[in-house]
C-alpha cells in the first residue's frame, strides 16, 4: 500500500476517529431504545422535540446518530415522560451476560407458574392437580421464599 492509499484508507480514517465512532455507537444504541419507546407511544421524532423543547432537526440528528446524545437529553426525557433509563454493564470477556442469565429464570419462571396456584393476598401458592405427575407430590402449599 502506498503512501497516499494509506493515508486516506478507510481503516486509517477507523483508526484515527476510533473515540468519537465509539460514542457515537454507544448514543445510537440509547436512541434506538427511544426508537422503540416513540413506536409504543407511537410519538414521531417532531412529537418527541415539541415535548422536550429541541428542534425537530435535532432530534433527527440524535436519532441518526450525527449528534451523539448526552446526560441533559435523557434527564429532559425522563422528566418528561415518567420514564427512567435503566442501563446494563455487560462484561464483554464473559461467556454468558448477566442479562441473558436473567431473562433465562424469567423464562422458566413463566413457564413454571403455570403449575402452580398463586395466591397474592397470602403471599403463598400451592401445586396445581396436574403438577402431580412432573413432581411426584401431593397438592400442598408452600410458604413464598
Amino acid at each position: 500500500m502506498n503512501e497516499v492509499t494509506k493515508r486516506f484508507s478507510i481503516q486509517s480514517y477507523v483508526d484515527n476517529n476510533r473515540e468519537k465512532i465509539d460514542e457515537s455507537l454507544v448514543s445510537l444504541r440509547v436512541m434506538k431504545e427511544v426508537d422503540k419507546f416513540l413506536d409504543y407511544e407511537k410519538l414521531s421524532n417532531k412529537d418527541l422535540a415539541t415535548k422536550l423543547g429541541y428542534s425537530e432537526s435535532y432530534v433527527s440528528q440524535l436519532m441518526s446518530g450525527v449528534k451523539n446524545m448526552n446526560v441533559s437529553f435523557i434527564n429532559k426525557f425522563e422528566k418528561c415522560f415518567d420514564a427512567k433509563f435503566d442501563f446494563k454493564i455487560y462484561i464483554k470477556k464473559e461467556d454468558v451476560y448477566l442479562h441473558k442469565l436473567d431473562e433465562r429464570v424469567q423464562f422458566n419462571l413463566t413457564i413454571n407458574l403455570n403449575m402452580f396456584y398463586v395466591n397474592e393476598n397470602q403471599s403463598n401458592f400451592s401445586f396445581t392437580k396436574n403438577s402431580k405427575s412432573m413432581f411426584n407430590v401431593t397438592d400442598v402449599e408452600y410458604e413464598s421464599l
